[in-house]
């Protein structure tokens, strides 16, 4: 598969838009006054498949796997809340708080079963954030998931009270306050991302999504921007919620595998303490980066083929 070092930002977009081909979009009530989630489906007559980004990211990036998917599930993935096309509020108070993020997966959730006629998800699959958003909405009892795959999910320990030391949340985000959000073009966009050590390993479709669906051209048309302001991905960051996420996963249902980039930042342990802790929980390593469903998203797909199997 071509990286975005060896492709053109035409050919690498005219490659990328095939992957959302057929698709619909639709918006869905979030959990708090106003919100609505923007879903991309790509349609398919199987069980329910439901994705979820990493922060800073959006739906569409992950639509190579969404792709693969379609011959045996109906496929539908969300925008999480000031990201991709969901709607965006003042990064003020609480309005990032994970647990109200979690929410708005579980409304998300239920309005996709209902538009969708399905009575379950049999497959969820959530990226980094996303992942660890979706274990938080599964722990609660109120989203019914059959299977879940965590690719890398932020989890870190509860935080040490003695301990001052600030956490890596906090890095990243003062990163995404200072990461440039506006281009000349969107042709310009993607040859400044590509330069970049973040987007290195991208696939060229995974970044050309990433810049052609996460930006839009600003009202005057003079710019393109990233559709996620800078100060919403550092308001996520700075929350430094990830440990709630795997309180109650004693209740997680679903049959779940973590999958552990053993290139990125997150503890093997600390993933197979909590999957311990699950009816139906376990952790598969591999040597793979902190990005890696748009490095290598056949790896993904490798994955749902490990949690799938009987």
């Amino acid at each position: 598969m071509a990286t975005a070092q060896e492709t053109s930002w035409n050919e690498a977009w005219a490659s990328a838009r095939k992957t959302l081909d057929g698709t619909t979009r639709v918006r869905v009530p979030g959990a708090g006054e106003g919100v609505e989630i923007a879903t991309i489906d790509w349609g398919g007559d199987g069980p329910l498949a439901f994705l979820h980004h990493a922060n800073g990211f959006c739906s569409a990036t992950l639509a190579p796997i969404a792709q693969a998917l379609r011959a045996r599930f109906r496929v539908v993935a969300m925008d999480c809340r000031g990201q991709g096309d969901s709607t965006s509020i003042p990064p003020e108070g609480d309005a990032y708080d994970w647990g109200a993020l979690a929410a708005d997966v579980e409304h998300a959730v239920r309005a996709t079963l209902e538009r969708t006629g399905h009575e379950r998800v049999a497959l969820a699959i959530g990226h980094s954030f996303g992942g660890a958003l979706l274990l938080r909405a599964t722990s609660l009892g109120r989203t019914p998931i059959e299977r879940l795959l965590l690719c890398d999910p932020v989890l870190h320990p509860k935080p040490d009270p003695d301990d001052p030391a600030p956490r890596g949340g906090a890095r990243l985000a003062e990163l995404s306050r200072r990461r440039r959000d506006r281009f000349p073009s969107f042709a310009e966009a993607y040859d400044h991302c590509r330069t970049r050590g973040l987007f290195a390993g991208f696939t060229a479709e995974a970044l050309a999504l990433y810049v052609g669906e996460g930006m839009a051209e600003t009202e005057d048309g003079a710019e393109v921007a990233l559709k996620c302001h800078r100060e919403i991905e550092a308001a996520v960051f700075d929350s430094h919620q990830s440990h709630l996420c795997a309180d109650d996963v004693e209740a997680v249902p679903a049959r779940t595998l973590f999958v552990h980039a053993r290139r990125g930042n997150f503890d093997l342990a600390l993933f197979e303490a909590v999957a311990a802790r699950m009816s139906d929980g376990r952790v598969t390593s591999a040597d793979l980066g902190h990005l890696f469903p748009m490095e290598r998203p056949e790896a993904v797909l490798d994955a749902i083929e490990e949690l799938l199997r009987d």
